[in-house]
């Protein structure tokens, strides 16, 4: 997980057994020209937070229980995969630095939809033939 997480990026989790551990990636805007300009990190949207968060939740053990319990969220340098001094992490375990964001409570309500895109009008004219 950790090599994945990029400045400006969420990890979610939640403290329920079987929890998915999930990234939510920021959006990036180019700022400079075509060749070699910067890129801009957008802010992470609530609604954005909230849906990953019940996705999170919907994943885990509280599905099939039918138990409301909520979600939370951290930066990606929050995210550790070595234990402080003394301490033991299993194969697998992160270790979480600092203050965790809680995400209110929600229903367990998940959708999915698979969205295509075909491309300009060109490439989608080359397909239709």
């Amino acid at each position: 997980v950790k090599r994945y997480l990029r400045p400006g990026d969420a990890y979610l989790h939640a403290d329920v057994h079987g929890a998915a551990s999930c990234i939510l990636r920021a959006k990036r805007r180019r700022t400079g020209g075509v060749d070699g300009g910067k890129t801009q990190t957008l802010p992470l949207s609530e609604q954005a937070l909230r849906e990953a968060g019940n996705f999170t939740i919907c994943q885990s053990s509280a599905w099939s229980s039918r138990m409301v319990t909520s979600a939370w969220w951290v930066e990606p340098h929050q995210v550790s995969k070595t234990a402080p001094t003394g301490e033991y992490l299993t194969v697998g375990s992160f270790m979480i630095r600092g203050k965790k964001n809680y995400l209110p409570p929600s229903q367990l309500e998940m959708g999915l939809a698979v969205l295509f895109r075909l491309g300009d009008d060109e490439a989608i004219a080359g397909i239709r033939t």
